[in-house]
């Protein structure tokens, strides 16, 4: 099996990419996704609102206000992130067993945080997603609960694009068209196939770590 990951700062096109690979029947573990599901979990939940009290409302959490929490103080985010990553982990380390045992080939990790807070071993390879900053700030101002003030937050948390793009094996920009994108994909999962493959073994054990 092959491990790619792909990565980007919010609003780069990590999701538009991620459609293309599940089009070639790869599959993808998005992350955004998944931590939105944990926000639903009670045992998360509990252990969330014991830590951030001021964040619920008659023990409704109140997203904007964690947010607004946690974007005041770094070391509440950290606490923050520590909860959501043991949680994260443990979901990450299943689906990646049930590929193994649906036998795929390859499979991609959507991770929007992948050099600032991951194990860029556990990849066999990592894309960059980029995209001019103007058309990456239209596309998040689209979305429920954001303005420029959160996007601009946001992206002082992240690495620099350029960085990102330099530590990369492969960079995609998402606003040169769909046809520019799907041959990225394309040759990516091409050349891939020529890559020497991890043992299970040792692929589950990066995960687990």
């Amino acid at each position: 099996m092959i491990i790619l990951g792909i990565t980007g700062s919010v609003g780069t096109g990590k999701s538009f990419a991620s459609t293309f690979f599940k089009k070639q029947r790869v599959p993808v573990f998005d992350s955004d996704h998944e931590v939105s599901l944990l926000y639903k979990k009670k045992k998360v939940l509990g252990i969330i609102m014991q830590n951030f009290p001021k964040a619920f409302k008659k023990n409704k959490l109140i997203k904007e206000k964690l947010t607004k929490i946690v974007f005041q103080d770094k070391n509440k985010l950290l606490i923050l992130e520590n909860i959501i990553y043991k949680f994260l982990k443990e979901r990450r380390y299943k689906w990646i067993r049930k590929q193994f045992r649906n036998k795929s080939k390859f499979v991609v990790f959507d991770v929007p945080l992948l050099f600032e807070k991951d194990n860029i071993k556990k990849y066999d390879r990592i894309i960059a997603m980029a995209c001019s900053e103007k058309i990456q700030m239209a596309r998040v101002l689209k979305r429920n609960g954001w303005d420029e003030k959160r996007f601009t937050q946001t992206k002082l948390l992240q690495m620099d694009d350029k960085k990102k793009i330099k530590l990369a094996n492969n960079i995609i920009y998402s606003d040169r068209g769909k046809r520019i994108v799907y041959n990225k994909v394309y040759n990516i999962l091409k050349k891939g196939s020529n890559l020497r493959k991890r043992t299970a073994n040792k692929i589950l054990m990066d995960f687990n770590n």
